[in-house]
């Protein structure tokens, strides 16, 4: 197909938007599944707008278009929607309304707002829907505009499904689905719709390649007391997965059936969760008039509590990867200083050794190299065509991860190129300091992550130091790498942090122009003891990889701080120097010395 401007494409929506009278259309970052990530063809408000960020809205009139943009992605839609007609609506400051409320009061009564059922989710209208409906606002989602502007769209992925081994796994799919009917008694369900991609393969320990970054395949479940149907490609199982299928009362069919099955829960029970459901399975329920509990997928948290098996693997997982990490780090300290170091050499190199690992599945994002002042994007992303030169001063920021058979690695460092300010090393000081008081915690039954950030976070507010993002989230096991419905953050989510559940420790300073620091590792969260006060609970890092400390100023951080650091240095000793030879062990034992 002929390429086509951002101004052109915009100019064929309208024309579609003016064929079914519509006023204003909203092109979501989400699949029919509201997965992270998708494969290209549900990726439409990149198609239409040029931004890349992995999360975002697009909202369409007849004579304006917008992109509501959080604080990792300012920097990111400046540059990448400069030059076009679309304006940037930075979400998070002062007096910004989300997407969905300023639409709701910006459109005249009467209006027809239109979006394409199947990717809208229920929770993104629910806080809205009175305002529409006292507004006389209608809703057209019954029709993909997107289909007849993206003439060239990609089709479905096809790559066979194939099994998560149960000595990964180490819980059956009947043994969960057991699990979900539990739960779905005790709220009266009599069956149970679940949309969301990672859920449905932890459920059923199966796997695909839909997405390079993420190990799910198309498909929807429901649930019932006696069966279970499984909605996906049918061409895409052996008959081996269809006999296990089969022998765990889980029925194949097609994909493309799912919405019409709906009418055989017609007057059911039926639990839905309205995060995570698109708007067209809850129209087709209620139109079968279903009665619908809007409650959290118990998956979500089944999924988030890893088993015993999931967490002894996942620690062998940590070893490989970590070998892979020193490998990287020693030829990147060696190759620094050449001046010929590239964020693609660097990238390709860490990604070239992940390859190299037994039970190696892809990585589990794409990988972020991100030299001085690009490093102060939070979600930077290489481009075709350009290239950033390495220089040997100031800081390089990697943060990168893979997808193995026995686990989901993700991890950011930040290395000494060679000279740094002053600020520079007191900056990554701090964020070093806060990295090691959350990781150091104790705390009680019952804490939720907003409880924890401050430890993340109070010695750079200290210094009048912010960053605009969460501390931490959840991780999946051989799943999404973004993973809840835990986190670390200055927003209320309110699910505590229990033993079993992993979660991401990631603090940093982001300069726009100047420079960006994160140092990142993975947490599991396990017993610690129980006294006459109650249950508290502490944290293990699972990452292991050496951290630069040749810029650290020591009197910043405390008697404390420093002997976990020191621990924790001899702990990555201890894990990775029986794997390692030569140059490699060299360099870890010198990256390992106590401070």
């Amino acid at each position: 197909m002929e390429f086509m401007s951002v101004g052109e494409r915009l100019a064929l929506l309208r024309a579609e938007m003016a064929r079914h009278g519509l006023d204003a259309w909203v092109l979501p970052s989400s699949d029919p599944h509201n997965s992270e990530y998708m494969p290209l063809r549900w990726k439409v408000r990149q198609y239409m707008s040029g931004f890349t960020a992995s999360v975002s809205t697009m909202v369409v009139l007849k004579d304006a278009a917008y992109v509501w943009a959080d604080g990792r992605y300012w920097q990111q839609a400046e540059r990448e929607l400069h030059g076009t007609d679309i304006q940037i609506v930075y979400l998070g400051k002062p007096d910004v309304l989300p997407w969905n409320q300023w639409l709701a009061e910006a459109l005249p009564e009467g209006s027809k707002l239109g979006f394409y059922g199947a990717t809208m989710m229920v929770k993104a209208l629910a806080d809205i829907e009175p305002l529409l409906q006292q507004k006389h606002i209608s809703l057209h989602v019954e029709h993909d505009l997107m289909n007849a502007v993206w003439t060239d769209r990609p089709d479905f992925p096809m790559d066979a499904v194939f099994a998560h081994d149960l000595k990964f796994a180490g819980e059956r799919a009947s043994q969960k689905l057991q699990k979900i009917r539990d739960e779905m008694r005790k709220v009266k369900a009599q069956a149970h719709v679940l949309n969301a991609l990672d859920d449905i393969g932890y459920v059923l320990n199966l796997r695909g390649n839909d997405v390079q970054t993420s190990p799910y395949f198309h498909a929807y479940l429901v649930v019932t007391e006696l069966t279970a149907t499984l909605f996906a490609h049918v061409e895409r199982f052996s008959e081996t997965l269809k006999t296990s299928l089969a022998e765990q009362d889980v029925n194949l069919q097609p994909y493309d059936t799912f919405f019409t099955s709906l009418g055989s829960l017609k007057s059911l029970n039926v639990w839905v969760d309205p995060a995570q459901s698109n708007m067209q399975t809850f129209f087709a329920l209620r139109q079968q008039g279903a009665h619908l509990i809007e409650k959290r997928a118990p998956s979500i948290f089944m999924k988030a509590v890893k088993n015993a098996v999931e967490i002894e693997h996942w620690r062998h997982c940590f070893v490989r990867d970590g070998m892979a990490m020193v490998k990287f780090l020693r030829w990147f300290y060696d190759n620094v200083g050449t001046g010929q170091l590239t964020e693609r050499i660097v990238s390709n190199r860490i990604d070239g050794e992940r390859a190299k690992l037994e039970l190696f599945r892809g990585l589990s994002f794409t990988s972020i190299p991100a030299y001085g002042p690009n490093a102060a994007m939070m979600h930077y992303g290489l481009k075709e065509g350009e290239e950033t030169l390495v220089k040997p001063e100031g800081f390089f920021l990697l943060d990168s991860g893979g997808q193995y058979d026995d686990g989901t690695t993700d991890i950011t460092r930040t290395f000494v190129c060679g000279p740094t300010t002053e600020e520079q090393q007191r900056h990554y000081t701090l964020v070093l300091k806060g990295m090691l008081r959350l990781s150091a915690a104790i705390f009680m039954h019952g804490t939720r992550g907003l409880q924890l950030d401050i430890l993340a976070r109070q010695a750079l507010w200290n210094e009048g130091v912010n960053y605009a993002c969460g501390t931490g989230h959840g991780v999946g096991f051989f799943n999404n790498v973004h993973e809840g419905p835990h986190s670390i953050g200055i927003g209320l989510i309110d699910q505590a942090i229990v033993p079993g559940m992993v979660v991401t420790n990631e603090p940093g300073v982001y300069l726009p122009d100047r420079y960006g620091i994160r140092i990142e590792n993975i947490l599991l969260c396990q017993n610690h003891n129980t006294t006459e006060h109650g249950q508290f609970y502490k944290f293990e890092t699972l990452t292991l990889c050496p951290i630069d400390t040749r810029v650290v100023q020591k009197e910043l951080l405390g008697k404390e701080e420093t002997m976990y650091l020191n621990n924790y240095h001899a702990h990555v000793w201890e894990k990775l120097s029986p794997h390692l030879t030569g140059e490699d062990l060299s360099f870890l034992q010198n990256a390992c010395e106590p401070l």
